[in-house]
């Protein structure tokens, strides 16, 4: 999308969060309605967009850099706030179990689609600063070993057998959840180990990134529970529960049934565009920092998400980002489409 201001659309969805609570209980219910099932349609019908061109990429000073890195900053502070408030309002405002469940839905939803998001995009940069951001948004859903699973882990090894984040073809997104939640954490604590190892230090050690952050979050969980409420706290576990689940929904549709040819020395063949799903639908890309460019994404990790380019000769989504994780969610009719596309695409790839 050119229009640098479309990127902030994360921040008036948070802002609608906070209106459809104090709206009332079926406003609520509307958005998570809106969310799950107008979403998709509405993805689709806007279309999508080939922005922006290797032209104008040349062209794109340091003052439209800064104002591309403001936006992802006020995007991260809108998720610490709004997660802030949230946590105070469920412990001052009377609601039902209903009103509480689709309030928690959609902080999850917005810490996966959003907060997540926008960590991914601060893991990516080369910045301290930026990382150590990342690493605080993904421990307000319980999550801050993703930064060190994604980066030095899942972008290694996309695309074969050995990536817990590479859904296989025939697997079903409920077969991939645990998996891939459970292989991620175990691939974290293994690289992180390896890497303290080089610098001679042991796996219990202050600089352990997955101890550090993890005793973030739990610090932030006896604090909750202690000082706002019980409600609060259940609150912070549902959301982080429902964002982990939002962000590897995403990961299991954008790899699916992704695979690199392994070379006569055991290694496998360099990571190309071709290697993961793309899609240039304007409505997902604009409010997940272009996640839908997976492709030039993972062809060249470090470039930020205003110049990640469209790639016509890749498996291509049929639908949007939101279409294809509500397709997801019903095994045999994810099989018919993707199944169909994966055949599709390699029989032009020859």
């Amino acid at each position: 999308m050119r229009y640098q201001l479309a990127y902030m659309i994360g921040l008036f969805s948070a802002l609608a969060i906070v209106a459809g609570f104090y709206a009332g209980g079926l406003w609520l219910v509307a958005m998570v309605l809106a969310l799950y099932f107008v979403l998709p349609f509405a993805e689709r019908l806007i279309g999508e967009s080939r922005w922006p061109s290797d032209a104008r990429i040349a062209q794109i000073d340091r003052r439209t850099v800064d104002r591309y890195d403001l936006i992802l900053y006020l995007t991260a502070a809108s998720f610490i706030l709004l997660v802030g408030w949230a946590l105070w309002a469920v412990s001052v405002t009377p609601l039902t179990w209903w009103e509480f469940a689709a309030f928690a839905l959609l902080m999850g939803e917005y810490g996966g689609f959003v907060g997540i998001v926008t960590a991914h995009e601060l893991m990516h940069r080369n910045s301290k600063n930026k990382r150590q951001l990342a690493f605080l948004l993904l421990s307000l859903v319980s999550y801050a070993h993703f930064a060190i699973e994604h980066v030095r882990g899942h972008h290694v090894r996309v695309a074969t057998p050995e990536d817990p984040a590479t859904a296989r073809r025939g697997e079903t997104l409920y077969a991939f959840l645990p998996r891939t939640i459970i292989g991620g954490l175990r691939s974290a604590w293994n690289l992180e180990k390896e890497r303290l190892a080089r610098k001679g230090l042991p796996a219990f050690s202050g600089q352990n990134n997955i101890l550090v952050w993890w005793g973030v979050t739990i610090a932030l969980m006896i604090a909750i529970g202690l000082f706002i409420g019980p409600l609060s706290l259940l609150l912070f576990i549902v959301q982080g529960a429902v964002a982990i689940i939002a962000l590897e929904t995403i990961n299991y549709t954008e790899h699916y049934g992704m695979e690199r040819t392994k070379l006569p020395d055991g290694r496998y063949s360099r990571v190309k565009p071709e290697h993961s799903w793309n899609s240039s639908h304007i409505l997902s890309n604009i409010n997940m920092f272009n996640l839908g460019r997976h492709s030039d994404h993972h062809y060249q990790s470090n470039r930020p998400y205003y110049k990640l380019r469209h790639y016509d000769d890749v498996p291509q989504f049929p639908y949007g980002l939101a279409g294809m994780i509500m397709l997801a969610t019903i095994p045999p009719l994810w099989f018919r489409v993707m199944d169909r596309e994966l055949a599709a695409f390699e029989n032009r790839a020859g």
